[in-house]
């Protein structure tokens, strides 16, 4: 089908996420209490997925029924093809939720997977284990820093705000574009612009850090032996979270000493701010990753 149409700008886009976001933490909440009275031990294995499954079920009845969303009628805004031709593909929406909401968390998993079997590894040598962990702690420190970067060109430039949008060319269309708001594009632009600036001068830091523990390992300098790293990190990954009864991934400490995964204990402080354990009050902020434990 043609359309008469306006590209959707920053102000109604966000708008819609914000109006569909309400709805979708709604059924996460009620699916997350849900898990919660069935069993708290499934509760703390998957309560992560709550997300992303109130996600699907939001969206799949629109993009079955080729129906705005609640946000997306709000705005007035629709989805359509990488031509601007047509709606999209049913299964291509779906897989741009899925990528969305569940893509990052998936790589996050496979790199941290990675780093095991590398400490596990008795094929290479132990300079070669801690050059290719720093290349994947690199991996994960980049993650977070591409969604920003990619907001920050979205608030500059518009199109689109989700980086599955872009990789699937998922498009919004104002259709009545009588409505379109021109007079904060410029405040959007200064907004990407600091953000973009405070991004690069982060990543900057950041980087400098990187390359000077880099450089230590090469020398050997204020950094325990290759060989020693290793055996550290698989001491930790040795460990079982009191909370999933797994394997802890990215070993972490509250102020009481406990040990928990990382996300594990996090997600529990979003319900509770006390120590599953000994009930002792716990801040997120004081939630420590370990790094070289043993």
């Amino acid at each position: 089908m043609s359309l008469y149409h306006a590209n959707a700008g920053q102000a109604e886009i966000i708008r819609t996420i914000q109006k569909d976001e309400t709805y979708v933490e709604e059924i996460r909440a009620q699916l997350s209490d849900t898990l919660l009275l069935i069993s708290q031990k499934n509760w703390f294995k998957y309560q992560h997925l709550c997300k992303l499954i109130a996600e699907v079920l939001y969206h799949h009845y629109a993009i079955v029924h080729n129906l705005q969303t609640l946000g997306e009628e709000y705005t007035g805004i629709i989805q359509v093809d990488a031509n601007y031709v047509m709606l999209p593909n049913k299964a291509l929406q779906i897989f741009a939720i899925l990528l969305e909401y569940g893509g990052e968390h998936v790589v996050e998993r496979i790199l941290t997977r990675l780093q095991m079997a590398i400490d596990r590894s008795d094929e290479l040598l132990p300079k070669a284990k801690e050059n290719f962990n720093l290349t994947l702690d690199a991996m994960k420190f980049i993650i977070p820093y591409v969604r920003g970067f990619h907001t920050s060109l979205f608030y500059i430039s518009g199109g689109k705000y989700h980086i599955s949008k872009r990789l699937t060319g998922i498009n919004y269309v104002l259709i009545r574009n009588w409505l379109k708001e021109n007079h904060s594009i410029y405040g959007f632009r200064v907004l990407g612009v600091v953000t973009l600036a405070q991004l690069i001068l982060s990543l900057v830091v950041k980087a400098k850090a990187y390359w000077k523990k880099s450089k230590s390992v090469s020398t050997g300098v204020a950094r325990k032996r290759p060989a020693e790293a290793s055996e550290s990190r698989r001491a930790a990954s040795g460990r079982k979270c009191t909370l999933c009864l797994e394997v802890a991934m990215d070993l972490s400490v509250t102020q009481c000493g406990h040990l928990f995964c990382w996300s594990c204990i996090l997600n529990w402080l979003d319900e509770r701010p006390v120590c599953p354990i000994c009930r002792e009050a716990i801040k997120k902020s004081r939630v420590v990753k370990l790094q070289n434990f043993s």
